[in-house]
């Protein structure tokens, strides 16, 4: 590489061949699980068969694990909590300075340039 080449900034940052060849290595690939193994990929998969636990003998996998979360929540506050997030959205928490007739303090500093 010569030593007038420069990059897209104008300089010589990321130019070296060592930084090239380390930032392909990064690219060939991820630590996720192989797709083979995956657990959320299989799950994915069971959801629209027969559930052998089910109430039903013809609930899928998915209208089971509804019904019971429903049924859940009538009884369990965190289940109620979390079926009324996917239902209706999380409600957003107020920060600092939202809720009504909290004071704000409001500091201003002049400079006149004496």
């Amino acid at each position: 590489m010569s030593e007038k080449q420069l990059n897209r900034s104008g300089n010589k940052r990321g130019m070296s061949l060592n930084s090239r060849k380390n930032l392909d290595e990064g690219r060939k690939g991820n630590n996720h699980a192989k797709k083979d193994y995956s657990i959320t990929r299989i799950q994915k998969g069971m959801m629209w068969e027969l559930c052998p636990y089910a109430k039903d003998p013809a609930w899928t996998w998915a209208y089971a694990l509804a019904e019971a979360g429903m049924r859940d929540a009538l009884t369990e506050e965190k289940a109620r909590e979390n079926l009324k997030d996917r239902l209706e959205g999380k409600v957003t928490q107020p920060i600092g300075g939202d809720l009504p007739g909290e004071p704000i303090t409001v500091r201003v500093v002049y400079d006149n340039g004496n």
